[in-house]
């Protein structure tokens, strides 16, 4: 399909560019084109939308501007409230360890314990792992 694609393309080059019909073809477009974009009914239209596009850009800039600015706003104050949670749920986590309170779980091996972990989506919060004391450090 692709060749069919590239062999049809390169014939219409071909065609446009090499033969005398081709040129003509291509000339007599051109300018109609050109004589279509000269139309004073054309510039007409090419000019009150200009205009409008002028007056509008300030509008739209404004708004736009006020809309970032928002979103900036919001993103900070989510990130400040995360943050926060993060870091209240990992101090109060670290002030209840287990260490030297005997208990039944394993030491940790390292990564290995990771292999079955789930992913964790708003749909299954995460509860926050009691912190495990690294290998070695029994």
């Amino acid at each position: 399909m692709l060749k069919r694609l590239s062999f049809a393309v390169g014939f219409g080059v071909g065609f446009v560019v090499g033969s005398a019909s081709g040129r003509k073809s291509y000339d007599a477009l051109k300018q109609n084109a050109l004589k279509t974009w000269q139309d004073p009914k054309v510039q007409e239209k090419v000019s009150e939308g200009t205009d409008w596009v002028k007056a509008e850009v300030p509008v739209v800039g404004g708004k736009l501007a006020d809309s970032a600015k928002r979103a900036a706003d919001t993103v900070g104050t989510k990130a400040s409230e995360t943050s926060s949670a993060v870091k209240g749920k990992v101090s109060g986590t670290q002030g209840s360890s287990r260490q030297g309170q005997g208990s039944s779980e394993p030491a940790s091996t390292g990564y290995a314990d990771l292999q079955n972990a789930e992913p964790v989506t708003p749909e299954t919060p995460m509860d926050p792992a009691e912190p495990k004391p690294a290998p070695g450090e029994h």
